[in-house]
């Protein structure tokens, strides 16, 4: 690299006047100027100084007034105000002359100090030094240099006030420069010059071949400034995510919001990145080291987020940007939006990340301040969202290939009823290979599927988990306190009372209910505050006895009061667990009635899909008759995994309930196989309604009441279709007969839900668990099935 980026400018230069006055003189010949030509010639020829290199700045003084009336040759007053120009002398930057609009948006006095120019060390000498060489090779080998340059010099300043970047291409004219040659120019060879070009910013290497004792630069030189921050970030952004893991990576992440604040202009700009699982779930945090900032991801949230009816969801659903000037004034508030405020965002633009047509992630630009982004200023990253969604793809790429070597190693990936079809398609692809290397996997689609959908889920866990939380973290500082008490009245320290006093701080707090962040603090209030303070005082063994009652009521593995959060959790598994291997045994004996689909989730409680027709099985055929087989199954599975939770109750540390409903899809869908998730979703953007009600109805209200759908002791059956209704009036009719459910059928109509309306159910009262007819045998369970057709 060369020295020159440690050294001053090393050619001579000198101010003159000499071709400005030259270019006016031929001016005024050619007749431009009759009005006042007369007098500028005069005052021309009473100041013959100004035709000399100006070595007095008092001379420069002088002259001011007339020197700055010829300069409007370089710079049209009509543009001073939009264009960036400065008089200067050459290779100087001290200004002789310069434009409003310049003298607003630079200031020139540190010009040279700040600038951070794109030449190796990233000084200006470096950059000024090559350019005179250009001129010099230009001037005395007539070579059209520096116009065949494909590098424009760049310079970039940062706001000291806002921290922001602006970049400048600066273009100089040189028409008005003389370039003198103190000795017999030599001539270098033309290959020389070649290599000398492709060491561009070599400039010892230059200096070999041009000496600067050799040649003075005498004149003036004009430099405009054109701003091409937005250009510049935007390509320098682009090539930053390139790099592996970008939007992931906080060092590389701040980068790229650095000059996402610098392309807006604002220096308050949150971004954020979230990206959608296959579940069209937002996940804000990777849960490792490295993590997706997305802005709504703050107070240690780190899961999925329910966007149901906000401006994610809007933006997912049309495939297109929003912009919310002010959530403040934005009148469909959605727990998201209302969350987005409480962390200080009240404007934000959000742009979905599409590949393929199908939206793996969103962008989110965030400000604390309104109307700073708005859909005029959208544009300004519509060029750089390909490199975001390619970035996004390729972490979630990474992500699949390791989920899915996991899920290899540990489940069997296809399920048994569709492995014939998998195995017809790697028998043709194997056969395709041994011609074409590079054929893929055929596409595996099954049409004409009917689906069933059934959900048990647990009443409340959220309050009911959050409650244990509270209880704990109570009885936890009230323990504590009273040792600390205890221990103070023995020891008389002032520390003690001072942590007795943020003791009661934090009880206080937490008693009005838990806020986002609470049970962190309390925890981390516990373990490296509370804990240490104790074992300090373990040794001595007036405290010992004290210190091992306190010692008893926290759990061995997490170190606090852990008791109510434990049931909790262990009531919750318990009514899991029970529920899911019931399924496991009934949906294996359904298999045999006829071959399915089937899925299972556990959450907070569980739901199942399965999928039944025609072309999952081989030489069998799916009828309406299986349909109503497998709908009264579904019917007499759900009473009884109502049953058996009613049965756990006495078991249950902490009592739970579950809510049961039922989605009937009287429509045959389409589902494909996706063999980079390896599993199916529905195909066809009709049967994408189906996945979106799915999604809905365990929020869904009844109309005009404010009562949830979904009640403990009752099963609701979601419908859209008044066969429907006719077809379950009739199951129902046979499940009272049987003393399975009881009281009157509800009909029922449900509030519109987003991407679902004209929703009805049904609704019945389950009969209580001690007086209900088991269908736990599953021998029992399909006698039942065959005796409730028959009835039809």
């Amino acid at each position: 690299m060369s020295n020159v980026t440690r050294y001053s400018f090393p050619f001579k230069c000198r101010l003159s006047f000499r071709l400005l006055i030259e270019h006016w003189e031929q001016r005024i010949l050619k007749g431009q100027f009759p009005a006042f030509s007369e007098t500028i010639l005069a005052y021309i020829k009473n100041a013959p100084e100004l035709r000399e290199p100006i070595e007095d700045d008092a001379v420069y003084q002088k002259h001011k007034p007339f020197l700055d009336f010829l300069m409007t040759a370089a710079i049209p007053s009509a543009t001073d105000e939009t264009d960036l120009i400065a008089v200067l002398p050459p290779f100087t930057f001290k200004m002789l002359y310069s434009t409003p609009a310049l003298d607003r948006a630079v200031n020139f006095d540190v010009f040279e100090q700040q600038a951070q120019a794109n030449v190796p060390g990233g000084k200006l000498t470096l950059g000024k030094t090559i350019r005179a060489c250009l001129m010099i090779l230009e001037k005395f080998q007539n070579f059209g240099i520096i116009a065949e340059n494909p590098r424009p010099v760049l310079v970039t300043l940062t706001d000291p006030q806002t921290g922001l970047d602006k970049v400048y291409k600066i273009e100089i004219t040189h028409q008005f420069c003389d370039i003198i040659c103190k000795t017999e120019y030599k001539p270098i060879d033309r290959s020389v010059i070649k290599f000398l070009m492709e060491k561009l910013y070599d400039a010892d290497l230059w200096l070999q071949y041009i000496r600067p004792e050799d040649f003075e630069f005498h004149g003036l030189l004009i430099m405009r400034l054109v701003d091409v921050t937005e250009q510049e970030m935007l390509s320098s952004i682009k090539y930053d995510l390139l790099e592996r893991n970008a939007v992931i990576r906080r060092e590389s992440f701040e980068q790229i919001q650095h000059k996402i604040r610098s392309l807006f202009g604002i220096n308050d700009i949150r971004l954020g990145i979230a990206y959608l699982d296959p579940n069209d779930n937002i996940i804000v945090n990777k849960p490792s080291t490295e993590s997706w900032n997305s802005v709504m991801c703050g107070q240690g949230d780190n899961a999925c987020r329910d966007y149901t009816g906000s401006i994610y969801e809007r933006s997912w659903m049309e495939k297109r940007y929003i912009t919310v000037e002010n959530l403040a004034d934005y009148p469909f508030k959605s727990p998201i939006e209302e969350s987005l405020l409480a962390h200080g965002i009240k404007n934000i633009l959000l742009a979905p990340l599409i590949d393929n047509d199908e939206i793996i992630g969103m962008l989110e630009l965030a400000s604390p301040t309104p109307g700073k982004l708005n859909p005029i200023s959208a544009h300004k990253v519509e060029n750089a969202l390909p490199m975001f969604t390619a970035s996004v793809k390729r972490v979630k790429e990474e992500m699949s290939t390791e989920v899915r070597a996991l899920i290899q190693e540990e489940c069997t990936a296809i399920h048994p009823t569709v492995q014939w079809r998998f195995f017809e398609a790697g028998l043709n692809l194997l056969n395709r290979r041994r011609d074409d290397e590079k054929a893929t996997l055929e596409e595996i689609a099954f049409k004409d599927v009917y689906p069933l959908y059934g959900l048990a889920d647990v009443r409340n866990s959220s309050i009911e988990r959050n409650t244990a939380i509270q209880r704990d973290l109570q009885q936890n500082l009230k323990l504590a306190k009273e040792l600390l008490h205890k221990i103070n009245a023995a020891k008389k320290l002032p520390l003690l009372d001072e942590v007795i006093f943020r003791t009661d701080e934090q009880l206080r707090k937490i008693n009005g209910g838990l806020a986002s962040g609470d049970e962190s603090n309390v925890l981390d209030f516990l373990k490296s505050e509370i804990n240490p303070m104790i074992e300090h005082f373990e040794k001595e063994e007036d405290l010992q006895k004290l210190i091992s009652r306190y010692r008893a009521h926290l759990d061995p593995t997490f170190g606090v009061v852990y008791k109510r959060r434990k049931a909790f959790e262990e009531s919750l598994s318990l009514i899991n667990t029970t529920i899911g291997d019931y399924l496991d045994e009934a949906e294996g004996e359904a298999q045999k009635m006829f071959p399915h689909y089937f899925e299972k989730y556990k959450t907070d409680g569980v739901e199942f899909t399965m999928y039944l027709g025609s072309s999952l099985v081989k030489d069998k055929t799916f009828d309406l008759f299986s349909l109503k087989n497998f709908r009264l199954w579904q019917l007499l599975v759900m009473i009884e995994a109502n049953r058996r939770v009613d049965a756990l109750k006495a078991k249950m540390k902490t009592p739970l309930e579950i809510t049961q409903l039922i989605l009937v899809h009287d429509q045959p869908i389409s589902i494909r196989f996706r063999p980079d998730e390896k599993q199916f979703d529905v195909d066809g953007a009709y049967d994408i309604r189906y996945e979106i009600v799915k999604k809905r109805i365990d929020k869904a209200h009844i109309k005009n009441t404010g009562e949830r759908l979904t009640q403990p002791g009752k099963l609701a059956i979601v419908y859209n279709q008044a066969k429907v209704e006719e077809e379950y009036k009739r199951y129902f009719h046979y499940l009272k007969a049987k003393g399975l459910i009881t009281g009157p059928v509800e009909e029922l109509e449900l509030e519109e839900l987003p991407g679902a309306t004209g929703l009805h159910a049904l609704r019945v009262q389950l009969t209580p668990e001690q007086n209900a007819l088991s269908v736990s045998d599953p021998d029992n369970l399909l006698k039942e099935i065959e005796e409730g057709l028959r009835m039809q």
